[in-house]
């Protein structure tokens, strides 16, 4: 594969990631709703396919630099890189915010998993992190371009920044339906 299609692939598994997390995020406010926790079945199921396609969409995320060590000399992407903010040849500060929002998704899943041995208000907090977590990595796919080179201009109508975009908008609608949400629960107390 050319160093372009192994950029290409790398972006290609980070954009279905971020989906399988924003549809996760869809999910886990579906879960909050008292509407779905009147139905039980429906919540066991939903919680199902929340913890699948997250567990899934954290192992795109994870894997989706490793493209990007196969074309090193292009991207300046090392394996060590990937784990420490800070060390990539090029795009430095953004390839940091991604390892930074890397390192915030696996505290995220970690506690998701061992659910069970932490206090619901310790795992709520850690689970909020999804926020940090999403600013981060948006933050980052948005200001990455495909060209390593210093300065390389980033074309927000590009289709991968568009989808970007339109996963912003979803997250920020959730965000407002939670906020929303924990009104109406604090004025019916």
């Amino acid at each position: 594969m050319s160093h372009l299609q192994l950029i290409w692939l790398s972006s290609a598994i980070a954009l279905l990631g971020t989906a399988m997390l924003t549809l996760t995020a869809v999910f886990g406010n579906l879960l909050t709703s008292h509407k779905n926790q009147k139905f039980q079945l429906a919540r066991r199921q939903t919680f199902t396919y929340h913890r699948l396609i997250s567990i899934l969409g954290v192992v795109l995320i994870l894997i989706h630099p490793i493209p990007l060590v196969f074309a090193q000399s292009t991207t300046g992407v090392s394996v060590a890189s990937i784990f420490v903010p800070f060390l990539a040849e090029k795009k430095i500060t953004i390839i940091a915010v991604g390892v930074i929002a890397l390192y915030v998704l696996l505290v995220i899943l970690i506690s998701s998993l061992c659910m069970k041995y932490l206090k619901q208000k310790v795992w709520r907090v850690l689970h909020y992190g999804s926020y940090l977590f999403f600013g981060l990595g948006i933050w980052h796919g948005l200001s990455i371009s495909d060209n390593f080179e210093p300065n390389a201009e980033v074309n927000l109508l590009d289709p991968k920044k568009i989808l970007l975009e339109v996963e912003i908008i979803i997250l920020l609608l959730l965000l407002m339906w939670r906020v929303m949400l924990y009104r109406n629960q604090r004025k019916s107390m």
